[in-house]
C-alpha cells in the first residue's frame, strides 16, 4: 500500500492549481521537485535555485549566486502529485527504512 510518506526524499512532478500564487518565489510553471517533508499544511519542496536581491543576476555570475531554500505548497494549491515508484533518479531509499539498533543472531 502506498502512503504519502513514502514520497519524502524523492522527486516527483507537482501540478500547481495556481502556479501565479508563487511567482514572488520564481516558480512559473508546475515541474519536478525534490521532497523535503509534508505535514498537515502541505508538502516541502526544495527548490530549484534563488537568487537574493544583492546578487549579480548577470549569467557568469549565476551559478556562483545560488541560494539553497525549500519552501511551503499547501494542500489547497495543489492539483495533482506524480511520482514515479522504482525509477531510477527519481525514487530514492526511503530514510525510515533504516535498519537501526543491534541485530539478533537466529
Amino acid at each position: 500500500m502506498f502512503k504519502g510518506e513514502n514520497i519524502i526524499g524523492d522527486i516527483v512532478f507537482v501540478s500547481f492549481i495556481n502556479v501565479k500564487e508563487f511567482k514572488d518565489i520564481g516558480i512559473i510553471s508546475s515541474s519536478h521537485f525534490l521532497v523535503k517533508g509534508l505535514d498537515h499544511l502541505g508538502l516541502w519542496l526544495q527548490h530549484p535555485g534563488l537568487l537574493s536581491d544583492k546578487d549579480s543576476a548577470s549569467v557568469s555570475n549565476f551559478n556562483n549566486h545560488i541560494k539553497e531554500g525549500i519552501f511551503l505548497v499547501m494542500w489547497n494549491q495543489i492539483n495533482t502529485i506524480m511520482h514515479y515508484p522504482n525509477r531510477e533518479g527519481y525514487d530514492f531509499p526511503s530514510e525510515f527504512d533504516k535498519e537501526i539498533g543491534f541485530l539478533k543472531n537466529k
